[in-house]
């Protein structure tokens, strides 16, 4: 139900974002509802008196954390109470890759926005590599689902009515495949996903972006990007221009694009892996005994703001010490850590949890002021944009809290979003089994058990005693009764319902294909026959309600890739079933796939110990796919 407010005098200039949060239903302003008053303090607060609430804090962002307080403890009744907190970070601010296909309408945006604003963010970043209209470059973003100016500058004032600073994440030399691989960028490309430094065309492109980026963000900040260009100066700039060591080429990069961007306003921020990558013997980005050399670090302009994303670590230890090396460039800092979307359809909570915690201790201990919660979606997109507040509420309570309690964060999510946090850690079950050891490295079995063939069997033997079926009938269940209590969030719960339907019946299907055939077992064999149909028949159902739940949140062009996989795995299944019958019929003499000696590929020998694989592309076949 939704909390009726009277916004006094001195909260009055907060009245737009207010509005705005009625689109949720958390609140509704009302002559008759409770009023509300505002002060400028340096500690943010709130207080009730059971008439009247008092907020207090530092601008637009401390108010709208307040009205979530206020909601949560309305909530449980109307005793007087006083509350204070006491941020520990400046700058708190969450990422969302709007690149990797799932482009998130203008509607979805806003309702997060607004979920974030009761949170206490302040800060947004739109991670765009080529999802927004350059009128100069047709080919930027065709078909993508990209961002017009007018969708662009609507979020903007959407986000600062909310006291939140909306950011431009672009990428000005990495990350640019799908725009490169267009022939018309031919002229552009350095290799397939880098552009060309030092080329006029292309610093003529990025004017572009910084343009467009200026005409639709009030912001000064801006985010450029430039990691992971890997290769960089090995494709066409080695062909016009020969040889140069690829850092040299970086830093007259990052110095040319750093002056067009203070030229059109900006405070630029970049990436900061490239500059500890040169250091690196393996060119990677995380080393233990890494020290940089002073000549890279005096070669970093002191007016562009490194960003450390760190994702990977659970040692404390480890960030100090790499927080530290970061802090020895002039360059202003900023952490990214990240939520573990990027696995495939189920967000891991267990990982973020582990690794989370420990970075945000190390920013806090070392004066790291600004910090923000990166959501990619690597592979195509595929995890829903709801099931991603767990971790954004996470991320906002240890900013205001300096902790991580799981009971509190709960109850935070509940007045600030509605959803059950309960339910949304439930998800990271779906990429492991209590079977597993808890040493596994990073599984993520809901994706490769849903995208592996069934007659190929790449991960059969992986997954031989861990007991995945077993596991994803349970899931089934629990989802179901989580759907069944109706809401905004039921098409979630309904999709993670029906993914475990269809992993029930397939997760194991390849490996009792493979054992029974070994056997000769026809009886076994037509059993598996029908499993496989009742699985193909279920991939249908999670097909449509995928497609539902994609809709409800992000722009239709991208889903059509995740529409073919699913639809291959629907096929493919059918497949496996009138292989199976044909052979139990003696149609055919022989299933070679069967025939074929299954190894390990992601197991341990001798252990119970799992690692992932990401990519649906190493998943689908052993073949070449794309």
């Amino acid at each position: 139900m939704a909390v009726r407010i009277y916004l006094e005098e001195s909260a009055r200039r907060f009245e737009t974002g207010v509005r705005e949060l009625e689109v949720l239903g958390g609140f509704k302003l009302a002559g008759d509802g409770v009023p509300v008053r505002w002060s400028e303090a340096g500690v943010p607060g709130i207080s009730w008196d059971g008439s009247r609430a008092q907020l207090s804090g530092a601008g637009e962002a401390q108010f709208f954390r307040g009205l979530g307080l206020l909601r949560e403890r309305l909530a449980g009744g109307t005793a007087p109470f006083e509350q204070t907190e006491a941020p520990v970070f400046r700058g708190l601010g969450a990422s969302f890759d709007l690149s990797r296909n799932a482009v998130m309408t203008v509607d979805a945006l806003k309702r997060m926005l607004c979920r974030m604003a009761l949170m206490g963010y302040n800060e947004a970043y739109l991670y765009t590599e080529d999802t927004y209209v350059l009128p100069e470059y047709p080919f930027f973003g065709y078909q993508r689902g990209r961002y017009g100016a007018e969708d662009l500058r609507a979020l903007d004032g959407w986000a600062a009515a909310l006291g939140i600073e909306l950011i431009p994440c672009i990428q000005t030399l990495g990350h640019l495949e799908r725009f490169l691989h267009w022939e018309s960028s031919a002229p552009l490309r350095d290799t397939p996903d880098v552009l060309l430094a030092g080329d006029e065309e292309t610093y003529r492109l990025i004017e572009a972006m910084l343009r467009r980026c200026r005409a639709c963000y009030r912001t000064k900040k801006i985010h450029l990007g430039m990691d992971e260009a890997m290769n960089l100066g090995l494709g066409g700039y080695l062909k016009k221009n020969g040889y140069h060591e690829s850092f040299d080429i970086m830093l007259r990069h990052v110095e040319r694009v750093g002056a067009l961007a203070r030229k059109h306003g900006f405070e630029p921020m970049m990436w900061s892996d490239m500059y500890f990558r040169c250091a690196s013997p393996n060119d990677d980005y995380y080393e233990d005994d890494i020290e940089i050399p002073q000549t890279v670090i005096d070669a970093a302009p002191a007016d562009m703001t490194l960003v450390y994303w760190d994702y990977y670590h659970d040692d404390e230890a480890f960030y100090d010490r790499y927080i530290r090396l970061h802090q020895k460039f002039a360059a202003p800092l900023r952490f990214a850590g990240g939520m573990w979307t990027w696995l495939g359809p189920a967000v891991d909570y267990d990982v973020f949890f582990k690794k989370a915690e420990p970075a945000l201790r190390a920013c806090l201990g070392n004066g790291v002021t600004d910090v923000m919660i990166t959501t990619w979606g690597d592979d195509g997109g595929e995890t829903s944009p709801q099931a991603m507040l767990l971790g954004l509420q996470a991320w906002a309570e240890f900013c205001y809290t300096g902790g991580m309690d799981r009971g509190h964060i709960c109850r935070r999510l509940a007045a600030c979003t509605g959803a059950d946090g309960r339910a949304l850690a439930r998800i990271s079950a779906f990429n492991k089994t209590p079977l597993l050891d808890a040493e596994s490295d990073l599984p993520n079995a809901a994706k490769f058990l849903l995208y592996q063939d069934p007659l190929l069997g790449l991960y059969d033997l992986d997954i031989e005693g861990l007991g995945f079926a077993r596991h994803y009938a349970s899931l089934e269940a629990e989802f179901a009764a989580y759907a069944q209590e109706g809401g905004q969030w039921t098409l979630l719960y309904r999709f993670y319902e029906l993914l475990a339907r269809v992993l029930k019946n397939k997760a194991e299907l390849g490996l009792g294909l493979y054992r029974a055939y070994q056997k000769q077992d026809r009886a076994r064999l037509a059993a598996l026959a029908g499993q496989a149909r009742q699985a193909a028949e279920d991939c249908g159902a999670l097909r449509t309600c995928w497609r539902q739940l994609w809709m409800a949140e992000c722009r239709p062009q991208g889903f059509e890739v995740l529409e073919v996989r699913l639809a291959g795995v629907q096929a493919r299944l059918e497949a496996a079933a009138a292989r199976t019958e044909d052979w139990c019929a003696g149609r055919v003499q022989r299933l070679e796939e069967l025939e074929e000696e299954r190894l390990l590929l992601l197991r341990t020998p001798g252990t119970s110990r799992l690692h992932g694989v990401y990519f649906w592309r190493e998943i689908a076949s052993a073949s070449k796919c794309f």
